[in-house]
């Protein structure tokens, strides 16, 4: 059996929810392995239903400016360990994750020895820095144009380079013009083959909007967007909650936020879900809500949450941004602004068969994507 070797830095594992999709989904056919940085209580090593996953020391950086410092410990943790897990598996196959895009250089030299690198681009570095203030000072300049020089070279030395939708396709394809970019969206497998399945709870009158995901600290996240949408509910007289599935470096700034604006009866926290146990708290969302802002990252980025909601018949909301439409096909509620937004789902949560209609359409969709 062939075995396969992912390499992860900028999440911890099984949460890296597309790594742990691509491992389920091979691991019938091929050995899986995984090297992830160190969550505070997990194990250095751990066999998992999905793959064997190795775990190195890890330093997160809470801000820009510690960044580099976890950058350099991960780089060396990953130099030392890659080789060994590599030679003590008999690895063929290197499937790195980014961002950050300098693993692929790092090991390059493996290529020598035969072993294949795949390069998984979930994000675009450059667009991703952007969307952190630090990004328009002089230093941040020549930070972007570093990370542009890492994103051409990982994708010149890659033998394999997969995407998750065509915007990052033509993207690479502007880089390494000529080859093979196959597209691995973002997605689970089918949870649910009718409405019936989903099993969701009785409407009690309230709004439940719902985000499941990274609760990240920068603001491409765009998480403010949260109380641009309370606002607008509170201001139409309807009862709502929030129900916010899931951790990250923005959290405790978003529950401060929440404490400020004395919103806590309407925020409910869950913390982080693991799935497939999460499917049972977002199937009782009304909405699913995409907080991206319109910037240029959030333009060609495709949120994996929009495949977790629509799986759970839930009516995804987001602005009207390139792949988030592509990823849905229209369906849901997409507006100009968050304002928009929340107006919409006010009106069709209303009307009860509207309603009704585009849960089904959103998980038909699903299901045949």
């Amino acid at each position: 059996m062939s075995r396969v070797l992912f390499v992860i830095e900028n999440d911890y594992f099984p949460r890296d929810a597309r790594v742990n999709n691509e491992c389920l989904t091979l691991s019938d056919v091929y050995s899986c392995y995984v090297l992830a940085p160190r969550q505070s209580g997990q194990r250095f090593w751990e066999h998992l239903n999905s793959a064997q996953c190795y775990r190195y020391p890890h330093f997160e950086a809470t801000s820009l400016k510690y960044i580099l410092l976890e950058y350099v410990i991960a780089a060396f943790w990953i130099a030392l360990l890659v080789p060994v897990i590599t030679l003590i598996h008999r690895i063929r196959v290197i499937h790195v994750a980014n961002p950050p895009d300098f693993i692929i250089p790092l090991l390059s030299w493996l290529q020598l020895f035969g072993i294949r690198l795949v390069f998984d681009v979930h994000d675009l570095s450059v667009e991703t820095f952007n969307g952190k203030a630090a990004s328009r000072s002089v230093i941040g300049r020549h930070l972007a144009a570093a990370l542009d020089f890492l994103d051409l070279l990982s994708i010149r030395i890659a033998d394999l380079v997969v995407v998750t939708n065509g915007s990052i396709k033509e993207h690479v394809l502007r880089k390494k013009n000529g080859v093979p970019v196959p597209v691995v969206r973002n997605s689970n497998t089918v949870q649910y083959r009718s409405l019936d399945a989903v099993a969701k709870r009785r409407r009690d009158g309230v709004l439940n909007v719902g985000y499941f995901g990274v609760i990240a600290n920068d603001e491409a996240a765009g998480l403010n967007h949260l109380f641009t949408v309370a606002k607008v509910l509170a201001r139409g007289r309807l009862p709502y909650r929030f129900s916010i599935v899931g951790d990250g470096p923005g959290l405790s700034d978003l529950k401060k936020a929440v404490r400020e604006r004395q919103l806590d009866p309407y925020f409910r926290f869950f913390g982080y879900v693991r799935l497939p146990d999460a499917f049972d708290i977002i199937k009782d969302f009304d909405f699913g809500l995409v907080t991206l802002g319109n910037l240029a990252k959030n333009r060609l980025h495709t949120a994996m949450k929009v495949m977790d909601y629509m799986c759970c018949a839930v009516p995804v909301c987001s602005l009207r941004l390139e792949e988030q439409v592509n990823s849905t096909q229209g369906i849901g509620i997409h507006e100009e602004t968050f304002e928009e937004i929340a107006t919409s789902m006010i009106d069709v949560f209303q009307k009860q068969t509207e309603y009704e209609a585009l849960r089904q359409e959103s998980l038909s969709h699903f299901n045949r994507v």
